[in-house]
């Protein structure tokens, strides 16, 4: 269902400290009869204000900011307080993309245009709202300020959100428009992302690697590689994963690089 066909109102608030930022928002939403604009705010103090004024669903949140930035905006409320979620609006930067997706954070880049911004409205209306919002700002303030990976991704699903430890993960498999992400300890997940994105968010790190174009596999847990019947990467628990022949060499090379 879209936009336009939802009868829900959504009200929002703009924090930014570029006014033509703001401005340039509120056009964009303009179109959006679900949408309630109730408030802006050019820094967190504002913005804090403006939420116990209007109690908004949603903040179009900047990060860089004077004063205080964007990811200290919970740092004013209680947990019981924070009854909104969160997109942020920023200017481009690889890696804070990235802590992004880790922590299941959605994200326009500036200048935002119209497509990309009914998209983003359209996951939000689809999704589980609300759901671990601190614990995802701590991640993502964890990611950001470090800048490396994290022992933990935040996986979003159709029943919420999961904090996964990379460690536990044995693979993760394609399945459509979705990701089946197989577990050492505990039931399979079902991610509402394709494997692509997940692809993309571990690209740095070593211990991950693409075995075949339906497979993300952790390294950490490969058993042996088979050759009977083509090769076969044999996983914790026997799971079989088949080895692209295009990624045979690759896969010799990073395995020898983690000295299994």
């Amino acid at each position: 269902m879209s936009l336009q066909e939802k009868n829900e109102s959504i009200s929002v608030l703009l924090v930014d400290d570029e006014k033509s930022v703001r401005a340039a928002l509120k056009e964009l939403l303009h179109p959006f009869s679900s949408i309630t604009i109730v408030g802006e705010a050019a820094n967190i103090p504002e913005a804090v204000k403006e939420i116990h004024l209007h109690k908004p669903d949603l903040i179009f949140l900047d990060i860089e900011m004077p004063g205080y930035t964007g990811l200290q905006l919970l740092e004013f409320f209680n947990p019981n307080e924070v009854n909104f979620d969160i997109i942020f609006v920023t200017a481009f930067n690889e890696y804070a993309i990235q802590a992004f997706k880790v922590s299941a954070f959605d994200y326009l880049l500036k200048p935002v245009n119209q497509q990309e911004l009914e998209q983003t409205l359209q996951r939000y209306m689809d999704s589980v709202r609300n759901v671990k919002l601190p614990e995802r700002v701590n991640l993502l303030k964890e990611v950001y300020a470090k800048e490396e990976m994290p022992s933990q991704i935040a996986v979003s699903s159709l029943q919420g959100i999961d904090f996964v430890q990379l460690d536990n993960i044995i693979l993760f498999e394609a399945s459509g428009a979705y990701t089946n992400i197989i577990l050492r300890a505990g039931e399979p997940l079902l991610a509402s992302k394709p494997l692509g994105e997940f692809e993309l968010v571990l690209q740095k790190n070593p211990r991950f690697f693409r075995a075949h174009r339906s497979y993300l596999i952790n390294l950490k847990q490969v058993r042996k590689l088979s050759s009977k019947e083509g090769d076969v990467i044999i996983m914790e628990k026997e799971i079989e994963v088949p080895l692209s022949r295009y990624r045979k060499k690759e896969f010799e090379h990073a395995i020898a690089g983690l000295k299994i």
